[in-house]
């Protein structure tokens, strides 16, 4: 029997797309419901695969996770759209890597092919949905916000010395190194040795000094339930990066009731609502500020605005 909804996962091996699926997988589980099948989810977003999903059977409705929606004719085309480095403007692109740019231009073009296909094209921020809508007006009509689905921890927060975690999974295009000796110095001027900050990279991934620092511990890149595990035993996040289009640890922090150190602009502001402490980037003092309130802050949870169950519900439709 054909599934109702197929759902194609290809891609979602790491950041954001694996987080999305350890979601999905969650809600199916507990929910019982059969009547969804995830395809691909060990896969890449290669042509041979999509190539291959269009010619397999499909549900009533289809939804992609992975920016690049269904072209063939059939049932309603869901698309999430959620990789920022395929709606850049030129100025942005400007700013990446040359060989960076040329592979993010092949690939926008792609997605934005299928995307005039989808029916229903799902954006998790505003700043996503402007971008979409700048970069590509014609598909204003299609594109609707919904921010992603987070679950509240199994395991409750249990902060004991001053640790921040920066749990960012490391892209030349998000400029890491740079960012980390950033906090590392704002750390500094704190003159306290017993804060720490655990990174999830691995030594190859940092520049030595990095490595070698006496308050950084490099953790390596985790699963779900290990990076959860240790952000119950944080009394912080940071997370500097800049060009996202959702940013979990900024959701996860603010469903946990921890506080996030992270850029002031709109979309951090719209995804970590109060759990944000926000700083200037290029500004030192306005840093070691944000690190000095979010070492003491005391922050309620507020998990309602990315409740799973209404998420998927709304996107996979009702379980048959």
């Amino acid at each position: 029997m054909t599934a109702a909804v197929t759902v194609d996962a290809a891609g979602a091996q790491m950041g954001g797309a694996a987080r999305f699926l350890v979601e999905l997988r969650g809600y199916l589980e507990r929910t019982g419901r059969d009547d969804v099948e995830i395809i691909g989810s060990h896969r890449r977003v290669r042509p041979g695969w999509l190539i291959h999903r269009e010619l397999s059977k499909a549900g009533n409705r289809r939804v992609a996770l992975n920016n690049v929606g269904f072209v063939a004719p059939g049932g309603p085309r869901w698309t999430l759209l959620r990789n920022p480095l395929h709606f850049l403007t030129e100025g942005e692109q400007g700013r990446l890597d040359p060989d960076v740019r040329a592979t993010m231009r092949r690939q926008a073009a792609v997605v934005h092919l299928a995307a005039r296909r989808s029916d229903v094209i799902v954006a998790p921020s505003t700043a996503m949905t402007e971008r979409i809508v700048t970069v590509r007006p014609d598909l204003s009509s299609r594109v609707v916000l919904r921010p992603h689905p987070v679950s509240v921890p199994s395991l409750p927060r249990v902060p004991g010395d001053p640790v921040i975690l920066c749990p960012v999974l490391f892209a030349p295009h998000k400029q890491m190194p740079r960012l980390l000796t950033d906090l590392l110095t704002a750390v500094g001027d704190l003159q306290d040795p017993s804060v720490r900050v655990w990174v999830t990279a691995h030594a190859t991934e940092v520049p030595a000094v990095i490595a070698r620092h006496p308050q950084v511990e490099l953790v390596g890149r985790l699963p779900h339930g290990d990076l959860r595990d240790l952000q119950a035993r944080s009394r912080a996040v940071y997370f500097p990066t800049d060009l996202e289009s959702f940013g979990y640890p900024l959701a996860e922090a603010r469903v946990s009731g921890l506080p996030v150190i992270a850029r002031d602009n709109a979309l951090n502001r719209e995804i970590a609502g109060p759990a944000l402490c926000g700083y200037t980037l290029g500004d030192p003092d306005s840093l070691r500020g944000a690190v000095e309130v979010a070492l003491k802050a005391d922050i309620a949870p507020d998990p309602e605005p990315f409740d799973p169950d209404r998420y998927f519900v709304w996107l996979l439709g009702l379980p048959r």
